[in-house]
């Protein structure tokens, strides 16, 4: 989280300020998808979410048309999922301007002149919260509104301000954070150029994140407001340059950091109005395909400003997979687009959430209090309890919990149907289970029930399990950690071995680990993983652990999911919970 005031008093007052806004935004979206546009709201005309590859671009779109059908959203914008194309990783910022590219051949050039577009990239496997692997993260459930909301609804919500402030143009963001401010004031989109949202955090925070650089008079009525703790409503200025997870030494010898303060303005996310659009589209048509990763943010903002260098166009520290082409394509861009005008948003009244990983998810759903009150977060939402009365310290969304049945503090359960005489224990994850009477689940557990075709899997880690993490086949039994026990450990306590988890691979993650069992029905499933985390956590026999002859990993259930069976039974389940509401 990013505070934009340090002291605890003016914190507490942001925080009452951002609630007050949220509910005001909220009302707005909720008469704008129940009216649509009869509400007289203005609205984005296009929305475009981005997806990894085909497959995930299908998952999403049969999600977008639910959604639509069931008012959850707006239907009077249009709205698209764009793939990224077969080949290398392109980023997002390749990924921005395919969809760019893809827009113009679905529209005319005069409509885009005159379109508002939202551009949320939403691809990727959400590794780090696999609960939403393979739904998208930008369908993560939150905890508030009727109906419930997503991150999607959310995304939309916050920004309900913005088609009535922007000239025609692209706004893009992305999908697993939220910004959270108080929209008075210069907050507007209709200066030339790219015009990004900036939130005050610390020097610390800004070298983890994208750090403007503002112009002298800017910067000392900055000074004037953020040294006073002076809530001051948003104000728009102009960028010298915009730096990238720079170190304390150059953000300070650049002047990025605000006199009197040891505050910087950090990004989220921001707009591009339709000549820079072109320009960009211009670039693509130009040195299509892209072969390498771009970032929207690092390598389209580093371009912007009149003191911009191209120094960072050699720096592959924050790529993923480096190509050959990537210092030539960079170089390419930032003379493409070098003397276009960067602008930034200064949202003093704000905050910056992101909730990306399983510690993010449980912190800001069951502990952030700050949190949970600004965005009117409710302990139970659009669930049935038997308890009869609010549970404390555990967050329920869209599930069912039956009699005499405890949970412990600090978890999330969602789209669950949870039995009679369970026991589910501190910090666990619950997601997409059927949990049958009597079961327990053991605390700082992340479990995760999905459907494959014509089979149900449960995955089961740790709470803070690293799946990302990789080693090499010899040194993975020691140094990578399953259940919170050594892999080694583990694989003397199961039929496994590394040439099982990880046949012919060269890297080993549990993410690529093929150790999930297919069950015919999801109470097997959940029974089979709580079975399998039990012998490796040594709290029964390993004797009694079966063999098994298929097994699967994250990235074979990816490719198996049936997500409409998915969005099948959790539909059984909303009627479930409907009819026990009435």
């Amino acid at each position: 989280v990013r505070l934009c005031v340090d002291c605890i008093m003016a914190s507490a007052q942001l925080t009452d300020v951002l609630r007050r806004c949220t509910a005001h935004k909220y009302k707005q979206f909720d008469i704008l998808r129940e009216k649509n546009g009869e509400a007289g709201i203005p609205f984005w005309d296009v929305i475009v979410l981005t997806a990894a590859d085909e497959a995930q671009a299908q998952a999403f779109t049969l999600q977008l048309k639910e959604k639509q059908e069931r008012k959850e959203i707006p239907t009077l914008a249009k709205y698209h999922v764009f793939a990224d194309p077969p080949g290398p990783k392109i980023g997002n910022g390749g990924a921005t301007l395919y969809a760019l590219h893809l827009l113009r051949t679905i529209y005319s050039a005069e409509q885009l002149d005159q379109f508002k577009v939202l551009l949320i990239h939403a691809g990727g496997f959400s590794k780090r919260l696999p609960n939403v692997s393979v739904v998208g993260k930008i369908f993560a459930a939150l905890p508030v509104g009727n109906p419930m909301y997503q991150m999607l609804e959310m995304k939309l919500a916050a920004y309900i301000e913005f088609p009535s402030r922007m000239q025609p143009g692209v706004f893009v963001t992305c999908a697993d954070d939220i910004e959270l401010f108080d929209g008075t004031g210069d907050l507007s989109f209709l200066k030339p150029g790219i015009t990004a949202l900036g939130h005050p955090s610390s020097i610390s925070i800004g070298t983890t994140h994208g750090v403007f650089v503002l112009d002298e008079a800017s910067r000392k009525t900055a000074s004037a407001a953020l040294a006073a703790d002076k809530a001051r409503p948003c104000a728009t200025a102009t960028c010298l340059r915009f730096l990238h997870k720079p170190s304390e030494v150059v953000m300070y010898d650049t002047g990025a950091v605000i006199a009197g303060t040891q505050q910087v303005y950090t990004d989220s996310a921001f707009f591009m109005d339709r000549a820079t659009s072109l320009r960009l589209l211009e670039f693509y048509e130009a040195h299509h395909p892209i072969q390498c990763e771009i970032d929207a943010y690092g390598d389209f903002l580093q371009c912007l400003g009149p003191d911009a260098t191209s120094e960072y166009t050699g720096n592959s520290a924050n790529v993923i997979d480096q190509a050959d082409s990537l210092t030539a394509t960079r170089l390419a861009l930032f003379r493409h687009m070098k003397g276009t005008q960067l602008n930034v948003v200064l949202c003093d009244q704000s905050k910056f959430y992101h909730i990306g990983t399983v510690g993010e998810f449980l912190f800001h759903l069951t502990q952030d209090k700050a949190f949970a009150h600004e965005m009117h977060l409710q302990p139970t939402t659009f669930s049935y309890d038997a308890l009869g009365s609010e549970r404390q310290g555990c967050t329920l969304m869209h599930s069912m919990v039956g009699a005499d049945t405890t949970i412990g503090t600090d978890t999330v359960i969602e789209y669950s149907r949870i039995g009679k005489n369970c026991t589910i224990g501190d910090r666990c994850v619950v997601s997409g289970v059927v949990l049958p009477d009597g079961t327990t689940i053991p605390p700082d557990t992340f479990v995760h029930t999905t459907c494959i075709r014509g089979a149900y899997i449960t995955i089961i880690f740790a709470a803070d399990e690293a799946l990302k993490k990789t080693a090499s086949p010899q040194d993975a039994p020691q140094q990578l950690r399953l259940l919170g026990e050594s892999l080694e450990d583990a694989i003397d306590r199961t039929d496994f071995g590394v040439a099982k988890l990880w046949p012919g691979e060269t890297k080993c993650s549990l993410w690529s680990a093929r150790m999930f069992v297919p069950e015919d029905t999801p109470e097997n499933s959940i029974v089979q993983a709580l079975h399998f985390a039990a012998v490796v956590r040594k709290t029964v026999s390993k004797d009694s652990m079966p063999s098994h002859d298929r097994v699967l990993s994250m990235p074979d259930i990816l490719k198996e999911k049936n997500l409409e069976e998915l969005t099948a039974d959790r539909e059984c389940l909303r009627k479930a919970i409907h009819s026990h509401q009435q």
